[in-house]
């Protein structure tokens, strides 16, 4: 099985409501239940979103990070 990234993780977010809802609760809980590593977890926790969007190598894909 392929590990999960925190950009998997964002990409998944966007595009499914129940995830997004699960999210907004729970933000911590759902990424870890989604399967990410416990650094990609810590990025969630501390909000370090300017690292998290550093893991986007993508420039064509526009992110939004979720911050509730």
């Amino acid at each position: 099985m392929a590990k999960k990234t925190i950009v998997d993780f964002l990409v998944e977010l966007d595009s499914n409501s129940k995830l997004m809802e699960a999210y907004k609760k729970d933000p911590v809980g759902t990424a870890e239940q989604y399967g990410l590593s416990g650094e990609d977890l810590q990025l969630i926790k501390d909000k370090k979103w300017d690292d998290v969007a550093k893991q986007f190598d993508d420039t064509s894909k526009a992110i939004r990070v979720i911050d509730y």
